[in-house]
């Protein structure tokens, strides 16, 4: 299977000189299901950050699809970060679009299919994972689960390689997490080389969860 993401002797520490990873390795293959689980401030967040280009590790290297990010120019990590799909546990809805401008943002930035075809798409998801309000409502005073139905659509729009969910159970009963599980389960299978990538706080968070290995992050290090 081939490497997806690579972390090769990570050290990163915060701006305020608190060190959270050091001689981090660790590799993410196509077609995988993989937990992360770390205590609050294990630097889950930042891990996360780091793999997305969004903060440099002070020594070591993050490679994406086989290349080395820090090498890379912007627009070339650009492209990269077009095939990775996130969903973060407070849903990061934009508070002033739509429910279904939400979805159709990441099609028009990053497709050429003409309005049609992405209201279509962005209809067609958000039918699908069960949402059942105004597609023209501000999503502000939404509940937490549908809001997350939100993002999940969202994240999903472009068909992403990689999918990391941070936290995304969070918050929710029983019910709603199943819910959210079997729309999961569904697209990750959708595609042979999908990486699914689940972050959470204790491995009891992902007890629903299908998954092929769960690493912990303990003492700096990835385990």
């Amino acid at each position: 299977m081939a490497k997806l993401i690579e972390l090769k002797s990570l050290y990163y520490k915060t701006e305020n000189g608190v060190a959270l990873f050091e001689e981090v390795d660790a590799e993410f293959h196509e077609g995988e299901r993989v937990g992360i689980i770390g205590l609050l401030g294990s630097g889950k967040t930042d891990l996360l950050r780091l793999i997305l280009g969004l903060e440099k590790p002070q020594m070591g290297r993050i490679y994406l699809f086989d290349k080395d990010i820090e090498s890379l120019k912007r627009s070339e990590l650009d492209r990269l970060r077009r095939e990775i799909g996130v969903v973060f546990e407070n849903a990061a809805v934009i508070s002033n679009l739509k429910v279904i401008e939400n979805v159709m943002l990441p099609l028009q930035y990053h497709t050429n299919l003409t309005s049609d075809s992405i209201m279509e798409r962005a209809f067609f998801l958000l039918s699908h994972m069960g949402y059942k309000g105004d597609i023209w409502t501000l999503p502000g005073p939404l509940p937490s689960y549908t809001k997350k139905v939100i993002a999940l659509a969202r994240a999903m729009a472009i068909d992403p390689v990689i999918m990391i969910y941070d936290r995304l159970l969070e918050g929710l009963d029983s019910h709603q997490s199943l819910q959210l599980l079997g729309f999961i389960d569904e697209f990750h299978k959708s595609r042979s080389d999908r990486l699914s990538i689940m972050i959470a706080n204790d491995e009891r968070d992902l007890k629903d969860v299908r998954l092929d290995r769960i690493l912990g992050i303990e003492n700096r290090r990835i385990v």
